[in-house]
């Protein structure tokens, strides 16, 4: 199955968007996200996380501020394909 992947970053305010092939959605959620992480290498940290950050990761934040925005079924072109994502 096909779906469509969107991952936002609010920090730069730019949307990643892919079309992966899965058969359920968490599948194509994972994969997206090793997509977006070879397309968008996240920074490395010039210095040690704050107890606060290091709190945030455990609670399911992710530090390169990416977040899964949308996922839904690809049925073919449409007008989600039209209007391309724009590029950083």
């Amino acid at each position: 199955m096909r779906w469509l992947v969107e991952f936002y970053n609010e920090r730069r305010g730019i949307v990643a968007r892919y079309g992966i092939e899965a058969s359920l959605p968490a599948a194509a959620a994972l994969l997206g996200r090793n997509a977006l992480l070879a397309e968008h290498p996240p920074a490395r940290a010039r210095r040690r996380l704050s107890l606060f950050e290091r709190a945030e990761r455990v609670g399911g934040q992710d530090g390169s501020g990416w977040v899964l925005h949308r996922i839904v079924k690809d049925t073919g072109p449409g007008p989600a394909d039209i209007a391309p994502a724009p590029a950083a």
